[in-house]
């Protein structure tokens, strides 16, 4: 069965983590993604840790491997005119473009989307940056924290009596990529209504600002700043620890708290001062002690288990042991085994959602620095095998 985008072909520009990752999401659903490294050393992702083996190897990189699979690899330089010129070739026989460079970078090149439109009108070229391609910010750095922090999330994340946080991993960088993918899926079904192509601006920044579902319309409409959690209380949804980890135990809509108390058994509990939502963040911190001296007698999933039974809110904190076991995760079939030339078979966390219809679909490991090159340039652009290798002894691909 055929993935919901085959016949659609994107050159990936891209490098470290949103844009590959839109054109993964891409991949996976049945588009040919050709994804174009610098020769000799490819793109910044393969020199990202951790490593297979803890070998800093080109082809080793686990972010790599994992954001770049289902593609095609090809080399090419941009900053000569003979590897423009190839550019420009590819874009003729593309529909969809995107890259994540500094704002700056593709005009500089030559390669603006009004450039390229008019080689291709039909072009899609989806550009994905800090802030966006167009404002007083469009070309400051930034890496995930700084985004974090500029987006406003970092504000309503973590206690109010400690500094603001930032959540782990590079989640910024996801949502760019996330939303990405989605606008340039919309992007194709208006060519098909219009036959035109569009120029899309994704500001990573504003991905995560657009997340502030409550803060924002908080502020505006009642002048009132949403700030983080009190230190303690706040209807428990502290973490607690049991036995042998975490948990997260909530209230929930419809719970009555004589129900609750019945089921932790705390008879200290039943005292007036915690019928109510009020008393009990008022007395958050007397609260907090009896759930913990309680919870350190149970071990987490009998405890989520049996809350969970009983309608309540209770979640556990999963580490990455834990997941890559989750039974619930393999029923969904949430994993799968994607074999690599260099590194053999890993177990990825791989399907984001599913479809009945056109399912993701895994068909190659991440390719090497410059596997495609003979394929794409004989194959798709025509170049003989001779024409081929003297580029390459240029150091033009």
């Amino acid at each position: 069965m055929e993935g919901a985008l085959a016949g659609i072909r994107v050159l990936d520009l891209t490098h470290y983590i949103a844009g590959p990752f839109c054109t993964r999401l891409l991949a996976d659903h049945g588009a040919e993604v050709i994804k174009i490294e610098k020769p000799g050393e490819g793109e910044g992702a393969r020199r990202m840790g951790p490593f297979v083996g803890d070998d800093p190897h080109p082809e080793k990189s686990i972010p790599f491997l994992y954001l770049n699979w289902n593609k095609k690899g090809i080399t090419l330089n941009l900053k000569a005119e003979r590897g423009r010129e190839l550019f420009r070739a590819l874009v003729r026989e593309a529909d969809v473009l995107v890259e994540n460079f500094e704002p700056r970078v593709m005009p500089g090149l030559g390669l603006s989307y009004t450039e390229l439109q008019q080689i291709n009108p039909a072009l899609i070229m989806t550009s994905i940056s800090n802030f966006g391609q167009t404002g007083p910010y469009r070309d400051y750095k930034a890496q995930d924290l700084i985004l974090y922090a500029m987006s406003g999330i970092m504000s309503i994340s973590g206690r109010q009596d400690r500094e603001p946080i930032k959540h782990g991993l590079f989640q910024a960088q996801y949502a760019g990529g996330i939303n990405g993918a989605l606008t340039t899926v919309l992007a194709l079904y208006i060519r098909e209504l219009w036959g035109r192509g569009q120029h899309i601006d994704v500001s990573i920044a504003e991905c995560l600002t657009s997340e502030l579902v409550l803060a924002l319309p908080y502020y505006t409409y009642t002048g009132g700043v949403q700030g983080r959690m009190p230190p303690q209380g706040g209807a428990f949804g502290n973490i607690m620890p049991c036995q042998d980890g975490y948990v997260v135990a909530q209230m929930g809509v419809g719970t009555r708290w004589e129900d609750f108390v019945d089921f932790l058994d705390i008879p200290e509990l039943r005292d007036p001062k915690f019928a109510t939502a009020e008393g009990r963040i008022r007395h958050g911190a007397e609260l907090d002690a009896l759930l913990v001296e309680k919870f350190r007698k149970m071990k987490k999933w009998d405890l989520y288990h049996t809350a969970s039974q009983r309608r309540f809110l209770f979640g556990v904190v999963q580490d990455p042991a834990e997941l890559s076991r989750c039974p619930h995760l393999e029923a969904r079939n949430f994993f799968r085994e994607i074999t690599h030339q260099v590194v053999g078979s890993l177990r990825y966390p791989a399907e984001l959602f599913k479809m009945t219809e056109t399912p993701a679909q895994f068909r190659r490991g991440a390719p090497l620095l410059g596997e495609h090159n003979e394929e794409i340039y004989e194959g798709l652009l025509g170049l003989s095998a001779s024409e081929r290798e003297q580029l390459q002894a240029e150091g033009v691909i």
